[in-house]
């Protein structure tokens, strides 16, 4: 269907073999190198990344990953990070791809493992190639003979973070052009970060749900198409030599020392690369100081239910090297605000634990997260791995009044991609996305996604590029039931499969602040479904909506009531509720969730009949076509009695047929068969 994590050594060593000066001069094989196109929202990039890797270690030494964020799919949304440099455009533009993942294997064309067009036909003469054909093409890479070997290793002065990078390439053959260029990469690996389509490489898949990105692409110190090589007959031996003083960050995402990589590799021209190696990176530690590293967790006590707020903020160090570590500094910030810090003066041994408590604090309403941080503070200390410094724990509090004795939301007062909803939580530990849309969402939608096309705004479960398993639940603070009867729910909904999965979406109540539910709506798959299946993103046309009426008269009398939407992923598609009222007897009329319209036959030639027997009063009937326009026909029924309407005029296809009665709309969908 559609859609390791690893510590690096304090050396930072890559997990491919070290390629380390002096460089061979002797013939050798060449090396393969694989330039992958990626980004965070490419729903297949996880499996590219993961068949890279398995190419690489099935062949140890001779194969090069340089992971490039670059193009639509890496355009980070607010909040998410920029993982892109300033050379990825040009250098996906020049392999002519034409979709996400791709990738060049030593930037070759190879006839008939070229990317496809839309059309399934491979493009002629391009380089880019999907992700089934690196092996294959790779191998062929590695199995050829090289007229150059290569070799690099760098070293990083921690007290000023400038890193020097020493490269070789000796000519052992005759054929290699008057003129070739050198191109040298600064790499990152165990970035986390976010990345659709996750579940698809699940050993790069972090405890906390996040992705580990590795061999991505943060530097060019020879610049966007390497530096002149001008002596390359056989038997001579070309040196460079590279400072580069690594910043802190690249566009926000953190540097982190021990975490870098190189690679390097020799070019004719901008295209064909002739073969490529990794090298390592060591440090020089200023006299005096070591090298350390410090990792925190937190065991702090959750409070049971949601109306707790009063938490005390705790965090475990642990020294995770093999010096001890005389003095550090611990901290915890919620929701972003001012740290509040300690300093911890009791020496921390190689492998020890230390867990420190903070003054307890009530937490507002809302998602909050607490966010914890270690720092070693002496002098000579040097951090090179920052990433497992940090923990942070997410606690949902909701007041533990209620606010209202009903409550309407409709989703209109947000703007597109808000995920704070007011009057409600979003519980959200598997970080699925969940968010308000509008038609500008989507490429190429032009009908508003509201409920029956009625409004522009809904909120959406993103299932389609969430793992299988994953959940997100709405949660609405408490209403007032103690007054009035006949309480209850109505919501519209709409879904469509994937192809078989079963999305779940429940409702359910509590009067106990979140300790304990009932389930009062609870459907999934092809019962959940309001369209037909698609292996497209889902988004629903004015027709493919349903109505939901929930009886909550079980809960008259209750002062504390709690409502929540609990959306569970299968790894399939888009769901999408609006609409949502809870209301009593009086504003409501719950007693009409026991009316039941009928329309016969459906499908029909256009001659139904419908039921009307359960309704009194004034009906007014009114028909609407797929795009959600309303047709001019007058249509006359009486209620309390079973109505032959002829709908023959129409042409075959979906209809909306909308029942009015005492101001509250029935809504039942039509297939016209012709």
């Amino acid at each position: 269907m559609k859609k390791i994590y690893s510590t690096l050594a304090v050396l930072g060593t890559s997990s491919l073999a070290l390629a380390q000066l002096p460089v061979s001069t002797t013939p050798d094989t060449k090396n393969a190198v694989l330039e992958e196109f990626t980004g965070i929202y490419c729903t297949f990039c996880p499996d590219g990344h993961k068949r890279a890797q398995d190419f690489a270690d099935a062949n140890p030494g001779d194969v090069v990953l340089i992971n490039i964020h670059t193009g639509g799919y890496a355009n980070p949304d607010p909040g998410d990070p920029d993982f892109r440099t300033s050379f990825g455009s040009a250098i996906a533009n020049q392999s002519n791809l034409q979709g996400y993942p791709a990738g060049t294997i030593n930037r070759r064309n190879f006839p008939g493992y070229e990317q496809t067009d839309q059309n399934g036909n491979p493009v002629s003469g391009i380089t880019a190639q999907g992700r089934a054909n690196w092996a294959t093409t790779g191998a062929t890479v590695i199995g050829e003979n090289s007229y150059a070997n290569i070799a690099l290793e760098g070293d990083i002065d921690l007290a000023t973070r400038e890193l020097t990078v020493d490269v070789e390439v000796y000519f052992t053959g005759t054929t290699a052009p008057s003129s070739m260029k050198l191109n040298v990469a600064l790499l990152q690996s165990g970035i986390e970060g976010p990345q659709t389509g996750s579940s698809a490489n699940p050993a790069q898949v972090l405890p906390n749900g996040n992705y580990e990105h590795n061999h991505m692409l943060r530097h060019l110190l020879t610049g966007q198409w390497g530096d002149d090589i001008t002596t390359t007959t056989q038997g001579t031996l070309f040196t460079q030599q590279y400072t580069y003083t690594i910043p802190a960050d690249l566009n926000g995402v953190d540097l982190e020392l021990g975490n870098l990589e190189l690679a390097a590799f020799i070019a004719e021209g901008q295209q064909t690369i002739e073969t490529g190696a990794t090298g390592p990176i060591t440090f020089t530690v200023p006299s005096g100081g070591q090298i350390v590293d410090m990792s925190s967790v937190t065991n702090m006590s959750v409070p049971s239910t949601y109306c707790d707020g009063n938490v005390t903020p705790e965090i475990t160090v642990t020294n995770e090297d093999a010096t001890t570590v005389n003095e550090y500094e611990v901290s915890y910030s919620v929701n972003g605000g001012t740290p509040v810090t300690q300093t911890v003066s009791t020496p921390l041994s190689a492998g020890a634990s230390a867990t420190t408590s903070f003054p307890a604090i009530t937490l507002p309403s809302g998602v909050n997260t607490i966010e914890y941080t270690v720092t070693a503070t002496g002098a000579n200390d040097y951090e090179t791995v920052l990433g497992n410094n940090n923990s942070s724990v997410v606690i949902n509090v909701l007041s533990s009044t209620a606010f209202a004795t009903d409550h309407e939301e409709g989703f209109e007062s947000y703007s597109p991609f808000d995920e704070v909803i007011d009057h409600a939580l979003m519980d959200n530990p598997d970080d699925v996305q969940v968010i308000v849309v509008d038609n500008s969402a989507f490429q190429s939608a032009t009908q508003a996604v509201g409920g029956f096309g009625n409004s522009d705004n809904s909120l959406m479960w993103n299932f389609y590029s969430a793992q299988s398993g994953d959940m997100a639940t709405l949660i609405f603070e408490k209403v007032d039931f103690s007054s009035g009867t006949g309480h209850g729910l109505r919501f519209n909904h709409a879904y469509a499969q994937y192809t078989s999965e079963n999305d779940r979406l429940k409702v359910k109540v509590s009067t106990d602040c979140g300790v304990t539910w009932s389930t009062v709506f609870n459907k999934a798959g092809d019962d959940l479904e309001t369209a037909s299946s698609s292996t497209s993103l889902f988004v629903p046309a004015t027709s493919e909506w349903t109505a939901d009426t929930v009886d909550l008269s079980a809960y008259d009398g209750n002062s504390e009531v709690m409502v929540a939407f609990e959306g569970t992923s299968a790894y399939g598609n888009c769901l999408f509720v609006d609409d949502i009222q809870l209301l009593n007897g009086t504003a409501l009329s719950i007693a009409d969730a026991d009316i039941e319209m009928s329309v016969y036959p459906n499908p029909s030639n256009g001659l139904i009949s419908l039921d009307l027997e359960a309704f009194t009063g004034v009906v007014e009937v009114e028909i609407l076509n797929e795009l959600g326009q309303k047709i001019n026909k007058n249509i006359v029924v009486t209620a309390g009695q079973i109505n032959m309407i002829d709908l023959s005029d129409l042409s075959s296809g979906l209809y909306m047929l909308n029942v009015i009665s005492d101001g509250k709309a029935f809504t039942e969908r039509v297939t016209i068969l012709k």
